[in-house]
């Protein structure tokens, strides 16, 4: 009993937060038992007035509701709405009419529409939510106001003259239950709306990525690389705040896909950037450039650059990857060049290459940092 009474806390807690989604059935069922227990409660009270038409009605619409949870379940959420709208007025107008308005049964009316407001609203499922909206609400609308005006018509019977204090206990019970239910839909509305919102942000965040993340590596994609290239080069010419470029690129990585398969190459590319990740400092930043090359700025100059791709090639040369128990030796060759206030991010880029190139024709895993010279 104490766990189901931790976990419906646990539930209500993360809908509050818009963590967690209150299902359409789950949403039917809790009203349906709602209206069952209102039910129950006035199946007492008219024992206790002895209208066994009353009792006879009120036992009817239990079951109805039970029935009603059943058919919930297999989404028929207009034939549920439908009907629980009819049950609704048919109970209230004849309540109504048979005692006055003095038991508070008319008070049901201002609870139902914003109930039929928010299940229309939230049911995606729902068909034809405007009608059912504005339909009912006009129902209960001409509902309540027949009510009033039959008002001075009706005659108060002896038997509640007779039980004041049962006439006084119905009419509460009647009052909390549409205050209850005002408040327990108009929370459910903001929850809901909360999380609409939670999840349209998370879905956002998610397109963020996708746009700017490279789906393997998790690495910045080539189009975020360009939006902190052409920062850092505004940087360097307003403020001449250096940065450097090194761009990288795993040594025969051709000859690992055509001897071990794609999928081992594709678990060496996220290694590689997991440890290249793992070398650098905030300030610093990586993408997948293309292919199994991975570019990388820096934050500094061109020997802090040298030494951050000297650690790195370092690192990835001591380390294996192991793939289907067979170990698989990587080495990287990088070229690192500084930015000037004269280069374009083109320039830069194609320096970084050239020295990345001559690495590769001179022996690779190595660092290039300096000018070529033939």
């Amino acid at each position: 009993m104490f766990g189901f009474v931790k976990n419906i806390m646990t539930y209500m807690r993360n809908l509050s937060k818009g963590e967690e989604v209150l299902s359409d059935r789950r949403k039917f069922t809790w009203m349906f038992v709602g209206f069952i227990i209102i039910h129950i409660a006035s199946t007492v009270f008219f024992s206790i007035l002895q209208n066994q038409l009353l009792v006879a009605f009120h036992v009817a619409a239990i079951l109805l509701y039970f029935g009603l949870i059943s058919l919930a379940q297999k989404k028929h959420f207009f034939a549920c709405s439908f009907i629980c709208a009819i049950e609704t007025l048919l109970a209230v107008m004849l309540v109504s009419f048979t005692y006055g308005s003095l038991l508070g049964y008319s008070l049901y009316c201002f609870a139902m529409i914003p109930t039929v407001f928010y299940i229309t609203s939230s049911v995606k499922s729902l068909k034809y939510p405007n009608v059912t909206r504005y339909g009912f609400s006009f129902l209960t609308m001409l509902c309540f106001f027949t009510i009033i005006v039959s008002e001075p018509f009706f005659t108060i019977p002896d038997v509640l003259s007779a039980r004041p204090i049962l006439t006084l206990v119905i009419r509460l019970f009647n009052a909390f239950s549409t205050f209850l239910y005002c408040v327990v839909f108009s929370i459910l509305f903001v929850w809901e709306t909360k999380s609409n919102t939670t999840q349209l942000q998370k879905r956002n965040q998610q397109l963020v990525e996708v746009a700017r993340k490279d789906p393997l590596t998790k690495l910045a994609n080539r189009r975020s690389m360009m939006e902190r290239l052409n920062l850092s080069m505004h940087h360097l010419q307003k403020d001449a705040h250096p940065f450097s470029v090194i761009l990288c690129d795993i040594d025969h990585f051709k000859k690992v896909n055509d001897e071990y398969g794609h999928d081992c190459g594709d678990k060496v590319l996220v290694t590689v950037a997991d440890s290249i990740s793992s070398q650098l400092r905030d300030t610093d930043f990586v993408c997948r450039w293309g292919g199994e090359e991975i570019l990388i700025v820096i934050d500094g100059r061109l020997q802090t650059a040298t030494a951050i791709a000297e650690r790195m090639r370092s690192n990835i040369e001591n380390m294996e990857v192991i793939f289907e128990g067979r170990p698989v030796k990587v080495t990287m060759t990088f070229g690192v060049a500084q930015a000037e206030l004269t280069y374009r991010i083109e320039d830069l880029i194609q320096l970084a290459d050239n020295r990345l190139y001559y690495g590769k024709e001179h022996g690779r895993n190595q660092v290039v940092s300096s000018d070529i010279k033939d």
